[in-house]
């Protein structure tokens, strides 16, 4: 989960409203924004690294084996790696 560090503190939310809230100007949260847009765009290729490294030998074993077992191992392979690289809300790619 995306945190930044503001008067020493660390925080996790990145509403306007927050933000304003803690003392920091437009140019501040704007920065935290960028920040945290250019973080959850680099999600993108480790996410796509993790699948072809992780799940995809996975998919191949679910394939071959054709079992219940081994197809959920895969999908919940898939499932771990979404949670541990979130995709960018505006972003249109489904990876």
């Amino acid at each position: 989960m995306f945190t930044y560090i503001y008067k020493g503190v660390s925080h996790r939310n990145t509403s306007a409203e927050y933000m304003k809230n803690l003392g920091m100007d437009q140019g501040q949260i704007d920065s935290v924004l960028n920040q945290q847009q250019f973080e959850l765009t680099q999600n993108i290729a480790k996410r796509q690294a993790s699948y072809k490294a992780e799940s995809d030998p996975l998919y191949m074993e679910a394939q071959f084996d054709g079992t219940p077992e081994s197809h959920q191992n895969w999908q919940d392979k898939v499932a771990e790696i979404k949670a541990r690289y979130p995709l960018p809300v505006n972003t249109a790619e489904n990876a």
